[in-house]
This record gives C-alpha cells, sequence and structure tokens, in this order.
C-alpha cells in the first residue's frame, strides 16, 4: 500500500524499467520471408515482434498490422527487382512469366525488412518507469523494448506499467 506521503508518480520514478520488463522475448529475423513471419505470430499467438539482423542488432519492429497491409497489397516494382537480384541471379534477363510468378508467391518471396518499421524506440533497463510510461504515451506505442548496453534483453508494455500500478508495491 502506498503511504499518504508516497504518490504512484513518486514510485513509478523510483522503480527502474527492469522491475516490469518481460525477458520473455521472441523475436524474427528481417531476411525470414513474409509467410514464415505469418506461420510465426499464429503459432505464438503474438501481434508483434521486434525484428533483428543476422548479426542480433535491433534493426525494427514488426506487427501483424504490416503482414496485413501486406498482403492487401501487391509488391511494386522496386521490392521485385530487389527480390530478383536477391534470389534470382544479379544480371541478364527475366522473362515476365518468372516475374508474374514471383508476384503471386510474393508472401514467400518477400522478407521481413520490407514491411517492418526500422524506428525502434528503446529504453535502458535502469531507467525509472515513469520515463518508459513518457515514451509510450508520447509516442502513442504499444512495445517499448529494454536494453542493457544497448543489447535487447526485453519488452514492456502499456499494459505491463498498468499491471504494476494496480499492483503497486509499498513505499520503503
Amino acid at each position: 500500500m502506498v503511504s499518504d506521503k508516497t504518490t504512484v508518480l513518486d514510485l513509478l520514478e523510483k522503480y527502474p524499467v527492469a522491475a516490469i520488463a518481460s525477458a520473455d522475448l521472441l523475436t524474427v529475423y528481417e531476411g525470414w520471408s513474409i509467410k514464415k513471419l505469418s506461420e510465426f505470430f499464429a503459432k505464438h499467438k503474438i501481434t508483434g515482434a521486434p525484428v533483428i539482423a543476422s548479426d542480433e542488432t535491433l534493426v525494427g519492429v514488426v506487427t501483424q498490422t504490416d503482414v496485413v497491409k501486406f498482403e492487401g497489397s501487391s509488391p511494386d516494382e522496386k521490392e521485385i527487382e530487389k527480390i530478383i537480384q536477391h534470389y534470382i541471379w544479379p544480371q541478364g534477363t527475366v522473362l515476365q512469366s518468372e516475374i508474374d510468378r514471383i508476384k503471386s508467391r510474393a508472401s514467400d518471396y518477400c522478407t521481413v525488412n520490407s514491411i517492418m518499421t526500422p524506428e525502434v524506440f528503446s529504453i535502458d533497463e535502469k531507467r525509472p518507469i515513469s520515463e518508459a510510461y513518457n515514451i509510450i504515451e508520447s509516442h502513442d506505442i504499444h512495445r517499448l523494448f529494454v536494453t542493457r548496453e544497448s543489447v535487447l534483453i526485453g519488452v514492456v508494455t502499456a499494459m505491463d506499467i498498468l499491471n504494476w500500478v494496480m499492483q503497486c508495491p509499498a513505499a520503503d
């Protein structure tokens, strides 16, 4: 129970983000196909995940909404060119029938990198919960990635903060 002299805001400023962050974090690789990403989301019953590069650095975030937007559109010429250069060959000509096949199977060929949001919001684990709340609220985001010396170690959500406030630890 919070004393008369201690407010919830005082506690939000006193406790570090690490106190409420979930270390149970699923990540996806930027090179995965959209199809593999969709299967991963369904299997784990999640709606979003941080995106990491092959060297394990955080490069973006991708959500179910990104997948739905992708599935509702077809890849543009720039994306088709990227697919051809990456998966087929860097030189020579490509038959129109091959381009049509690629377009029809875009979710097999297009990668997470092409639909993710490269802007990622993160916070160091030692920063106060109040700062995490301010970032989430001011940027209208649902997830804030928690880092230790710039390495991804967890995630904190608006719901995590709300649950913590509802359970509000006793002031020392």
